[in-house]
């Protein structure tokens, strides 16, 4: 069977959001000053995912965060995103954002849908939206 052509546009948009998201899933239980720089992030509607990865790395090696596992975080959430892209398409671009911020609020209301009641939400301290 043939592969569906995809709109390049709205695959950026999605790999941008699904980059965004597994991130925030693979350093939501770290501690770093960098992630309240990280949660004030704010990015233009043509940004990529690659850029992201740039600030964000950026960011961390400017609060002198040990990049080991940073870099592990990094490259997960780009790899992640471009595996599941293609077949998430449509809901990634729905959940678009255009910023940190507004992707961490998205991300609790999934939790809360997910998992019920804010006592039950997993894994809390890494960010504080």
């Amino acid at each position: 069977m043939p592969k569906k052509e995809v709109d390049p546009e709205l695959r950026r948009v999605a790999l941008r959001t699904a980059f965004i998201a597994r991130l925030i899933v693979l350093r939501e239980g770290r501690r770093s000053r960098a992630h309240r720089l990280i949660e004030a992030l704010e990015w233009e509607e043509s940004s990529t995912a690659y850029e992201l990865y740039d600030r964000i790395r950026d960011t961390f090696v400017k609060n002198g965060d040990r990049l080991g596992p940073v870099d592990r975080d990094l490259r997960r959430s780009l790899e992640h995103a471009e595996r599941s892209v293609d077949y998430f398409l449509q809901p990634y671009v729905e959940r678009a954002t255009l910023s940190f911020k507004d992707a961490l609020i998205d991300y609790r209301r999934s939790n809360m849908l997910l998992f019920g009641g804010e006592d039950e939400v997993p894994r809390s301290g890494g960010w504080r939206y």
